[in-house]
């Protein structure tokens, strides 16, 4: 028997009313998921055994649907039962030929309870429950491993990883491993009420940190060992989210890696420091049969995209005094040196001194406005205009990104209005900035890569609850006026800055 990828989205989508909507995957298995929605029970067991009866080997026929029958009554009883039973079939469909898992599967009743939850909630966290049987032990009602805030706990866990073998791909495999595991019990830790969307997030930044420092150990032993260095001179500063410890269970490592330059052996000393900081990304965002941890982004170096991996102390100084926008010197206020060297003090002075510079703010006005003239011309370009999702909010008009300029003119004082005004403005602003982050938080726990038009019903009332919101309909409301509140807002306050800027 071949096993045969199923062509489904990550989540259920809510209608099926459309077909013309589902061209890229199959139709027949949503529409006929849908349709269980008014089956009994007994006629939606008879539905996943009739699927998965041919598809299946008799060596474990007993127990896929001893684990069927048993899960199949627990998500019955849950008011969205269909995005239960969806996920239900895409697990079921992934584990098919994993025989070991199943076996355990059909042992670990007492699970089934807590694995209706993940079931329940998105499809991105079913993703990571079918890659490792050893998932299924944090769903353990008695699980000891208990979260307590404190990064020891993840390093503990590192340190458990044996990094003296000689086949690269095993150690990477054994972090991915371990990653995961972590990643999974924060998530679940948060689905099952267990921890808030801000305490995941401290989590999550904490396990972020740790796996860095893990691979960050072992590269710098390779690398000391392979040219006999006993002092490397580097830093490693990281921006975005990781910076503020504020990551999403989905987001990148935003890093800029810095070495001190040396006048004798300049191009070997140049090559080391570029293989270490390669291996630090392989270490990390490499693919292999267990996946990657984290998405390396070094982008906001002094080259931009393309150029080396790092620079020189002398080129992140000089670039930052003398040719960088008003945006990165914006973003270069939000970031943290993350590794442990003798060389941080250099660095660390060096950015205090670089944020202590004024920052132009004509030149930030005259960027915002250039920023949405481009978009403008962009959108009325394309042949298809690709339109944001209601909870995506990065870099929407109005968005995460506007907040940013916001709070920058607000310390600028760069408003030609009352201080009444002023303060009501900012009471938005604090609101919406806190609703943006737990939709992000949320948002990177139901998808992988591409984004559905919905979030998932669980998802949803997540955010609910920890937003106040009545229902659906008045969290979407709050979030297209509070976009377009702050949109317009960012409008008068760069309109006001070129009026003084002509006074």
């Amino acid at each position: 028997m071949l096993y045969k990828k199923l062509q489904i989205p990550i989540n259920i989508p809510l209608s099926t009313s459309n077909e013309n909507e589902f061209n890229e995957f199959d139709y027949g298995t949503i529409k006929s998921i849908h349709s269980l929605n008014s089956e009994r029970i007994s006629n939606i067991k008879f539905f996943f055994k009739n699927y998965f009866s041919s598809k299946i080997s008799k060596v474990i026929e007993d127990e896929i649907f001893l684990f069927l029958n048993e899960i199949i009554p627990i998500i019955f009883k849950s008011k969205f039962k269909i995005e239960g039973f969806y996920q239900l079939f895409r697990f079921t469909n992934e584990i098919l030929y994993n025989f070991p898992y199943i076996e355990i599967l059909a042992k670990k009743t007492f699970v089934y309870e807590n694995l209706s939850k993940v079931f329940l909630f998105s499809g991105y966290l079913t993703n990571i429950l079918t890659k490792d049987i050893k998932l299924l032990d944090v769903l353990q009602p008695e699980y000891a491993m208990r979260l307590n805030g404190n990064i020891t706990f993840y390093k503990n866990s590192f340190d458990k990883v044996n990094s003296n073998i000689h086949d690269e791909e095993i150690v990477l495999n054994h972090l991915r491993q371990n990653q995961r595991l972590l990643k999974f019990q924060i998530l679940f830790a948060l689905i099952n009420h267990e921890i808030s969307i801000k305490r995941a997030s401290q989590e999550l930044s904490l396990l972020a940190q740790a796996s860095f420092d893990s691979c960050l150990k072992i590269v710098e032993e390779q690398i000391s060992n392979k040219y006999k260095i006993d002092s490397l001179k580097y830093s490693i500063v990281a921006y975005g989210r990781f910076a503020t410890l504020s990551m999403t269970s989905n987001s990148d490592l935003d890093l800029v890696f810095i070495y001190d330059e040396q006048t004798k052996n300049e191009e070997q000393n140049r090559r080391i420091y570029i293989e270490l900081f390669r291996q630090i990304i392989k270490f990390l965002s490499v693919k292999t049969e267990e996946g990657f941890m984290y998405e390396v982004d070094t982008k906001l170096k002094p080259s931009g995209k393309g150029g080396p991996v790092a620079c020189t102390y002398k080129s992140f100084k000089n670039y930052h005094e003398k040719r960088s926008f008003s945006w990165e010197k914006i973003a270069l206020k939000k970031t943290r040196v993350i590794n442990d060297n003798v060389f941080n003090f250099k660095i660390k002075k060096l950015l205090d001194k670089l944020n202590s510079y004024p920052i132009s703010e004509n030149k930030v006005a005259d960027e915002i406005s250039m920023m949405r003239t481009n978009t403008k011309i962009n959108n009325k370009d394309s042949i298809k205009k690709e339109t944001l999702k209601w909870f995506e909010t990065k870099y929407a008009g109005g968005g995460q990104r506007d907040i940013e300029y916001l709070n920058f003119f607000k310390e600028k004082k760069t408003f030609k209005i009352s201080n009444d005004e002023i303060e009501k403005k900012f009471l938005l602003v604090e609101k919406m900035e806190n609703l943006y982050f737990i939709l992000d938080q949320i948002m990177n726990t139901c998808f992988e890569e591409k984004k559905q038009d919905h979030l998932p019903s669980n998802a949803i009332n997540l955010i609910i609850k920890e937003t106040n919101e009545k229902d659906l309909g008045s969290l979407k409301a709050t979030i297209m006026s509070g976009k377009k509140e702050l949109y317009n807002c960012l409008n008068d306050v760069v309109e006001s800055a070129k009026v003084l800027k002509h006074d």
